[in-house]
């Protein structure tokens, strides 16, 4: 087989990989049976991938960088199964029972032929009829101990061993509200560190207790030691067996997560039904807590849709909220300035970003002192420059990009040309982020300030607007989106640079390209898009088009966009 035959099939795989992820979320995020066979296949895979080593024979062999990478994809994998409950959480595996392994990791001369192993029975004596479909684990998920303490006593399990996610209640306990000891322990023992334990500790890690830090026992035992510890006690008891008051904003929390399941579920073509970040999300503790948790996600979801159905959801979402008594302040529901409007009573604080920058001086003094830094510049040498120096544009842009960057988890970023852009969400990734942004404004502001020749500096202006306007959604923004405004904001910082440099920026609707546009303007890594064939052929753009305004000159600076999936896919 070619090489190119081996790229293609490759890039297919991609897409249908791509394709088997978001379908699978879906499922992932609905309790049902299909739920559970999708997460212990997943842990199978896991377990299969988890004893290879760099060290090892074959793959010692293997390019550094292919193992990063592959190290890359089982660590993302791991951390999504240790949120759903699937998998154990790391620094656990020597505790794990993997049947036939003995529960322990193996030795030198099990390394070798561990993989044919797994999953097989041990002599015939484990009967494994009726778990065609369970993990490996026989035991249940428990917390590092070498920071919280003693582990809870683990629960009574399934016949198979496999405490399976459903079987977690709400508040962490088992589904029947008792542990094996009687007591209600988490199912999963772990601590506030543990993705799975969110919904047990809160978004603080602290876990909450009705009669003190050491739980209702505790309270009791003191209680007959001395006055003082029966009364905790009994102010414990008493907590446990009463119902908790209604909070007056339960029911605004829920019909905003109502609203927002409804908005998923209508715009499927802008936005996922199970968001990327959503195994990630610290779960809220109060209804305040939900609501401007779920308020914010609304409110930046709505900026990836047209203008006219992003005007229509912000006035249900109005709605909803003056029935409860929150009406949105009349100024900020008008002021095109806010993308999330604040709530009365302290709930959520206004976020505004500007799309115009009509006084780039003014708006470029109040920038973050680091950004300043990054670009030469000061509050006091701010106001000397010309307003039509680039460096005022790039200071309130940065600033705004690493600000969306907080209120948007689900936002991606290629930082390389070749690379393929990653969530966000990751701290790996967004560090990587902002030390690229960083190192491209530092650029761009020395070609800049040193008057370097005009086609150096729109090299390096071009760069930076690779990452500094190369934000986007897996599902990527409507063409007149408020994100399609914003990117507009970016690329038309190069305009004077390209203009002295013999170029001009591509200014092409994106309904209007065909083949010959992004073969002519873009460069060859483009990225895949989603839906089908009848979308527009390119669906983004992630790093601006240039072109040479004499046309027999060769490219230099080409672009990079989102073309819509091949023939087939979906």
């Amino acid at each position: 087989m070619s090489a190119t035959d081996d790229g293609v099939r490759a890039d297919a795989l991609t897409v249908c990989l791509g394709e088997f992820a978001e379908a699978a979320a879906e499922v992932l995020g609905t309790p049902s049976e299909c739920r559970e066979v999708v997460l212990d296949a997943l842990n199978r895979c896991w377990d299969e991938l988890r004893w290879v080593g760099r060290h090892l024979e074959p793959y010692a062999n293997d390019p550094a960088e292919v193992y990063d990478r592959f190290d890359s994809a089982r660590a993302s994998l791991e951390r999504g199964l240790w949120a759903a409950g699937g998998a154990a959480a790391p620094g656990d595996l020597a505790d794990r029972d993997l049947g036939d392994r003995g529960g322990s990791a193996p030795d030198d001369g099990e390394q070798g032929h561990g993989r044919e192993d797994h999953g097989q029975e041990d002599d015939g004596q484990e009967d494994r009829t009726g778990q065609e479909h369970a993990g490996p684990e026989s035991a249940p998920l428990r917390a590092d101990t070498s920071e919280q303490g003693p582990a809870p006593a683990p629960h009574s399990l399934p016949d198979d061993g496999h405490v399976a996610p459903g079987r977690v209640a709400a508040d962490g306990g088992a589904a029947d509200g008792t542990g094996g000891d009687g007591t209600g322990a988490a199912a999963d023992g772990s601590g506030p560190d543990h993705p799975a334990g969110a919904s047990v500790t809160g978004a603080t890690g602290d876990r909450p207790s009705s009669s003190g830090d050491d739980g209702p026992g505790a309270g009791a035992e003191a209680g007959s030691k001395t006055e003082a510890g029966a009364g905790a006690g009994a102010a414990g008891a008493a907590g446990a067996g009463a119902e908790a008051a209604p909070d007056p904003l339960a029911g605004f929390a829920d019909a905003l997560g109502a609203l927002e399941q409804k908005l998923l579920a209508e715009q499927i073509r802008f936005l996922p039904r199970t968001p990327q970040s959503a195994g990630l999300r610290p779960e809220a503790t109060t209804a305040a807590a939900r609501i401007a948790a779920t308020w914010q996600r609304l409110h930046m979801a709505l900026l990836r849709l047209s203008a006219p159905a992003c005007d229509e959801w912000r006035t249900q979402a109005r709605e909803a909220a003056a029935a409860a008594g929150l009406a949105v302040p009349a100024e900020e529901a008008s002021d095109p300035d806010v993308i999330v409007p604040g709530l009365p009573q302290g709930l959520y604080v206004a976020q505004r970003v500007r799309l115009a920058i009509p006084a780039p001086r003014i708006a470029a003094e109040s920038v973050a002192g680091e950004i300043h830094e990054r670009l030469g510049i000061s509050p006091e040498t701010v106001m000397e420059l010309p307003s039509a120096d680039p460096r005022l544009a790039w200071a309130v842009r940065a600033e705004q990009a690493l600000r969306l960057v907080d209120l948007d988890p689900e936002l991606q970023v290629a930082v390389f040309p070749d690379s393929r852009p990653a969530c966000l969400e990751s701290q790996a990734v967004r560090m990587s982020y902002e030390q690229r942004l960083n190192s491209l404004l530092e650029g761009a502001a020395s070609a800049v300030a040193g008057e370097w020749p005009a086609d150096s500096r729109l090299g390096t202006a071009h760069s930076l607007d690779m990452v500094l306007g190369g934000l986007m959604h897996k599902r990527p923004a409507a063409p007149d989106s408020w994100w399609a405004r914003w990117r507009e904001g970016v690329s038309e910082i190069l305009d004077p640079l390209a203009r002295s440099a013999g170029y001009e920026r591509v200014r092409l609707p994106l309904a209007q390209w065909k083949w010959p546009h992004v073969e002519a303007y873009a460069a060859e890594e483009t990225i895949s898009g989603v839906g089908p064939n009848e979308e527009p052929l390119v669906q983004w753009v992630v790093w601006t088009p240039l072109r040479p305004r004499h046309k027999a000159e060769r490219n230099e600076h080409q672009g990079r966009v989102v073309v819509r999936p091949p023939k087939g896919y979906r």
